[in-house]
């Protein structure tokens, strides 16, 4: 209670401070905001003053009246200093000492000053006779500002004081000391061995008085139903256990089935790349027998001594298309193993690593490309060259993997329509990547936009779909990626899935169940 009391107190002195100060800021402004505009009105009118009065004096050469002209206008405590310099040598000024006598001003004489009035003295409005310097200062107006603000803050210092001690005292009167002794008897109640028998006793007929007589309610309801909670509570624990049981089982068989699905997805790589390979292994043995059966072929003629310049040169001829496919063929094998190598490893070790964005997509699509060679379907990247991610290249050629193969599948019906996947990626800024990996195939209608990620939902369930390969894409993106997914479609429009991912993965502690 006595944190409670001090909070409220210092909140009330806060409060009452702040709206004291709120208004006496206003009237300061207010008339801080007069004082300066005062300022200028006074400033206007010695201008005008000397305009009117200095050409005459001067014109007749009469210093006295010029001083007594000057005089005047230093009553106004703002001028400092007044000098009038002719056209004819005249340079006569007037100013304060440090007593505040007027003086004649020195002939160099530059008072210090934050503000200066050039007023030109024209006779008759023709005639110019010189210029007129008033040196101004606001010393003047700001010690009386600054004694305003000192009258304010007194008043707001006195005001809050009193206002303070008014409204302690009452609430301490009417408040805390009821709700001390309310705090005494809910301790009383507390310590009762028997919700039933801790009533507190009735202390006044006022709002405390009602907030005691509904506590003794409470009081008694509470004991009524406390035999039921327990048995109640008793159930809930029990059925929690089972929940828990079944929610762990349930999270087992879902890792089951999304490991099934990502050898599924790699067995029908493995199988992919191997059957692509053959071609060029194929090829690369066929020329390599041919240039054999030719090497053996021009040695029998140069051993007979038969051999001749064109023996020769149709064998150089046939070395060279002969290495020229074997090299060709090489290649093409060397790559695909090296792509279907670099992303099976992620795949299968899940390890963090530095990589390059677009290179690795490039690895991706090529061991993804003997699923599509023959199809109507073509693929097209569209990537920043050094964009630099710290993250999990397995989760990613998963993803990119389900999403190019279910465009294939969903979007093209297998392939049989024409179409074109276009893979883009590039910065949102110093920390983001976005991917965007859209076809151009028949779409998702509105009904079923909505539940792709939703697991087991499949609109191929009869022809091998098993509606885990979007909801695991989900998984992977939010919860290995750190990222975020969306996707959009029309029936007739193609579908376009957008990832947004951080540069640098978050650190993953372990295993996820759905990864």
């Amino acid at each position: 209670m006595k944190s409670i009391k001090t909070r409220l107190m210092l909140w009330l002195m806060a409060w009452i401070t702040t709206i004291l100060g709120t208004t006496g800021l206003y009237f300061y402004i207010h008339d801080y905001n007069i004082d300066q505009n005062d300022f200028q009105t006074q400033r206007a009118a010695v201008q005008s003053r000397l305009s009117l009065s200095l050409p005459h004096g001067i014109w007749q050469l009469d210093d006295e009246n010029v001083r007594l002209a000057l005089d005047s206008e230093l009553s106004w405590p703002s001028v400092i200093a007044i000098n009038v310099k002719g056209e004819s040598g005249l340079n006569l000024g007037r100013t304060r000492d440090n007593n505040g006598n007027l003086r004649d001003m020195l002939p160099n004489e530059q008072p210090k000053v934050d503000d200066k009035l050039s007023i030109p003295i024209i006779y008759q409005g023709k005639e110019h006779l010189g210029t007129a310097t008033v040196y101004l200062s606001h010393d003047a107006l700001r010690m009386r500002e600054d004694q305003h603000l000192i009258t304010i803050i007194a008043q707001i210092v006195l005001l809050d004081s009193l206002i303070f001690f008014i409204m302690s005292f009452n609430l301490q009167r009417f408040i805390f000391q009821p709700l001390a002794k309310l705090q005494q008897a809910l301790n009383t109640a507390v310590r009762a061995p028997d919700a039933s028998g801790a009533q507190i006793t009735h202390l006044a007929d006022d709002e405390i008085g009602g907030i005691v007589n509904g506590f003794n309610r409470i009081v008694a309801r509470t004991a009524a139903d406390l035999v039921k909670r327990t048995a109640a509570e008793a159930i809930a624990r029990e059925e929690k256990e089972k929940a828990q049981q079944a929610y762990s089982q349930l999270m087992a068989t879902q890792e089951t089935l999304v490991e099934a699905e990502k050898m599924a997805s790699l067995g029908s790589l493995v199988a992919g790349v191997a059957h692509e390979i053959n071609t060029p292994v194929g090829i690369t043995l066929t020329a390599a027998s041919h240039l054999g059966t030719a090497t053996s072929h021009i040695n029998g003629k140069l051993e007979s001594g038969n051999i001749k310049k064109s023996d020769f040169q149709s064998y150089l001829e046939t070395a060279q298309e002969c290495c020229e496919l074997i090299l060709a063929n090489s290649e093409r094998a060397a790559n695909l193993i090296h792509s279907f190598k670099q992303v099976a490893v992620d795949q299968t070790s899940e390890a963090r690593r530095s990589f390059h964005l677009h290179d690795y997509l490039n690895e991706v699509i090529t061991s993804l490309k003997p699923r599509f060679k023959h199809t109507k379907v073509s693929i097209d990247i569209q990537c920043e060259e050094d964009v630099l991610l710290d993250s999990y290249p397995g989760a990613l050629a998963q993803v990119l993997t389900n999403l190019v193969v279910n465009a294939l599948i969903h979007g093209y019906e297998g392939g049989d329509t024409a179409g074109v996947i276009l893979i883009e990626a590039h910065r949102n800024d110093g920390q983001h990547v976005s991917m965007t990996i859209s076809d151009n195939g028949k779409g998702i209608s509105a009904e079923n936009l909505s539940r792709v990620f939703e697991p087991f939902f499949t609109t191929r369930r009869g022809s091998g779909g098993s509606g885990l390969g979007l909801n695991i894409v989900y998984n992977i993106v939010r919860q290995r990626l750190g990222g975020n997914i969306e996707v959009h479609s029309e029936l007739g429009q193609g579908t376009r899935f957008t990832l947004d991912m951080p540069c640098i993965a978050p650190t993953v502690q372990h295993k996820e169940n759905v990864a």
